[in-house]
């Protein structure tokens, strides 16, 4: 069973649900999807807690993407085998995480170095498999690169490297097509915009059928979403992202000038990805061995951006043959 848990970082806290020897103790168990534990109940790790759960176990830690929590990864956790142990935190300001004080501490550096303290906070000696997906896998690719004594392996689902990603920009015009969204939720009305239309671009992100299929998960975003103060905190996200999105029609002149960033990972990754994904081109792939030279990329013919939901078995199966 999942257990919520709690540990604090720089005064703000990091809310994740685990499956991990002992993690019971004191722990109140996530039965109800959204529901914050009672405070009695839930006591954040302690140094002499943390010796308490030292294990020779791998520890898969999860990072969900934008607009979900940690939740998005119950149906991949119930494909791995109980002698693995698992951490799936809500990133920074999402679900049941506290938002962060200001704008930038949405800077991607400063949640490299956040999301690192956290890995440290539960790593406990165990060797790390991280997973991510979208936005979480916008975090692991350069939290890796500068990180790898934290990491012993990567797992990428649907989350373009940044160096290929915004070379991508440059040279494929159907990438720049399909990033211009990323517009909107930048835009300073953006929180004002997704209440009055009913969060219909959110809903057309994860489909129709996403919301027929899994209404109770589906129910902790849209209360997610409808709490202003944490809506504007998951776009942050989007207002501090170091890329900036040029135009469909750029220039040959105006995309010259983009800098793509030279982030090299060095330790063993698998690249998990489904070719229907709405939110980018297959070019981000493109060139990925330059940066990332221990690199294994698989593709699923029919999956979405949401890989990990439609497909978990699958997904699954190719990341325990990969560790």
């Amino acid at each position: 069973m999942l257990q919520s848990q709690y540990v604090t970082i720089d005064g703000k806290r990091i809310h994740y649900l685990s499956r991990e020897p002992s993690a019971g103790l004191g722990k109140k168990p996530s039965a109800e999807l959204g529901k914050e534990p009672s405070a009695e109940l839930v006591k954040e790790p302690s140094a002499e807690l943390g010796q308490e759960l030292t294990s020779d176990n791998t520890l898969f830690v999860l990072f969900h993407g934008f607009p979900e929590n940690a939740h998005a990864w119950e149906a991949f956790i119930g494909t791995l085998p109980l002698h693995y142990d698992i951490v799936a935190p809500d990133l920074p300001g999402y679900h049941l995480s506290d938002p962060l004080s200001e704008e930038r501490q949405y800077e991607v550096p400063a949640l490299i170095k956040r999301m690192a303290t956290f890995i440290k906070n539960v790593k406990k000696g165990r060797k790390v498999i991280l997973v991510a997906h979208d936005w979480g896998g916008a975090i692991a690719w350069p939290l890796t690169a500068f990180h790898p004594d934290l990491i012993h392996k990567l797992v990428i689902l649907n989350a373009a490297h940044p160096s290929t990603f915004t070379q991508s920009l440059i040279v494929s015009k159907q990438q720049r097509v399909k990033s211009q969204y990323i517009f909107s939720l930048r835009d300073k009305n953006a929180v004002s915009s997704l209440i009055s239309t009913d969060f219909k671009l959110l809903k057309d992100m994860l489909g129709e059928a996403f919301f027929e299929q899994q209404w109770d998960y589906a129910s902790t975003l849209l209360n997610d979403w409808s709490q202003e103060a944490r809506l504007s905190a998951m776009l942050n996200y989007y207002r501090c992202m170091p890329q900036d999105i040029p135009p469909v029609d750029a220039s040959d002149e105006e995309l010259q000038t983009i800098h793509v960033p030279n982030i090299h990972i060095g330790v063993p990754t698998l690249v998990l990805w489904g070719r229907n994904d709405l939110a980018f081109d297959n070019a981000v792939l493109r060139g990925i061995e330059k940066y990332v030279p221990h690199c294994e990329v698989i593709y699923h013919e029919t999956a979405t951006h949401w890989i990990h939901r439609e497909f978990p078995n699958w997904a699954s199966d190719r990341v325990l043959a990969f560790i």
